[in-house]
């Protein structure tokens, strides 16, 4: 179903799929597949990475809400396609999204020599998004220079 779904789309365009199923990180025929298929036909496999969620301890309502309904899968880093996504999601303890960040470094900017690599930075709750991003970026940027100044983050003063 998911080859005729995406081999009807548009074809101008980029995808990313994010797999859940537990055969889908077992590296057995069922990964391999997907990651063929996915790399045939041009398509990202986007690789969620919710370590820093679920190995943190649970001391807000959005982080016990996290860690019942985001999926603990491994994080297989794959390249289907020249723009891999890093689904990034960090918890409340900003040295502890650095620490389990570090290996995404070397990985981005392997994949930026032959790609163009996308990054999500989000956590449980949402009010620590720009925390995140402030804490990783200059790692990030260290490592792959072409990053650039970390995205601005408008802000609200009323909601009207």
């Amino acid at each position: 179903a998911l080859w005729h779904f995406l081999d009807g789309l548009p074809k101008d365009f980029t995808y990313g799929v994010e797999v859940r199923h537990p055969e889908f990180f077992a590296k057995g025929e069922a990964e391999q597949q997907l990651n063929r298929g996915l790399h045939e036909r041009n398509v990202n496999r986007v690789i969620l990475d919710s370590r820093p969620v679920h190995s943190a301890a649970a001391t807000s309502p959005a982080m016990i809400d996290a860690q019942q309904k985001k999926p603990k899968v491994p994080v297989h880093a794959v390249m289907t396609a020249r723009q891999p996504m890093v689904r990034f999601i960090g918890g409340d303890d900003m040295a502890h999204n650095r620490e389990l960040f570090r290996v995404w470094l070397q990985t981005l900017a392997k994949w930026h020599q032959s790609g163009t690599p996308w990054l999500f930075l989000h956590t449980p709750d949402i009010a620590f998004a720009p925390a995140l991003v402030d804490t990783l970026w200059g790692d990030l940027r260290a490592a792959l220079p072409a990053a650039g100044n970390a995205p601005s983050i408008p802000q609200q003063s009323s909601l009207f």
